[in-house]
């Protein structure tokens, strides 16, 4: 769901890459992974933090497999067909998607969550901020790596720059996380929905 979504979404809104598109990536892609999240949880029992939390990781990285299956494709197309490449590609982005997607979306789906109330969703400042933060971790992670490629040049780009965002991205989930276990032991689901 997510990804169709971002994949119909995306072309519209984004012509070129600069630091503007990264942003609009960002908010695009955040948007479909957590409409992704709504959708599958629209006719269940929805209750708690943690509820979000692993609903959204796995929603998230999903969405980061079937992304990254068309970034291997295209690999192996640009390279006229080398299974290294392909491979190599498929490798790094399955040792760093779980610092992305997976971690972005379990972020705000945790955060969402929380934040219903009598089995309904609810927007408010609390989600809304959340979105924000992901989104924007979303885009340093796709620009990133340009501004660092400018500063220490080629081959430690994706390394620095995605090891720090994802870095960032796993101190909020862990602070998510925590949160989560807490809300768990202080108040039984029945009291939640109070």
């Amino acid at each position: 769901m997510g990804i169709v979504a971002a994949s119909l979404l995306e072309p519209f809104f984004i012509r070129q890459l600069d630091p503007v598109s990264t942003l609009k990536v960002g908010f695009i892609e955040e948007f479909a992974k957590i409409l992704g999240v709504l959708v599958i949880a629209q006719h269940r029992r929805h209750d708690s933090e943690m509820d979000g939390l692993i609903l959204g990781a796995a929603v998230g990285m999903g969405f980061a497999a079937l992304e990254s299956s068309g970034y291997a494709f295209t690999a192996f197309l640009k390279s006229n067909g080398s299974i290294s490449a392909t491979v190599a590609v498929t490798l790094i982005r399955g040792l760093f998607s779980p610092l992305g997607h997976g971690t972005w979306t379990a972020i705000l789906a945790s955060v969402l969550f929380r934040e219903s109330r009598n089995g309904r969703f609810r927007i408010n400042l609390p989600v809304i901020g959340a979105y924000l933060l992901v989104s924007v971790l979303h885009a340093m992670w796709d620009g990133l790596p340009s501004v660092v490629t400018s500063i220490f040049g080629l081959g430690l780009d994706v390394i620095i720059a995605e090891g720090m965002v994802g870095i960032v991205g796993l101190f909020v989930l862990w602070m998510r996380w925590r949160e989560a276990i807490r809300l768990q032991t202080i108040l039984p689901p029945e009291a939640e929905d109070i």
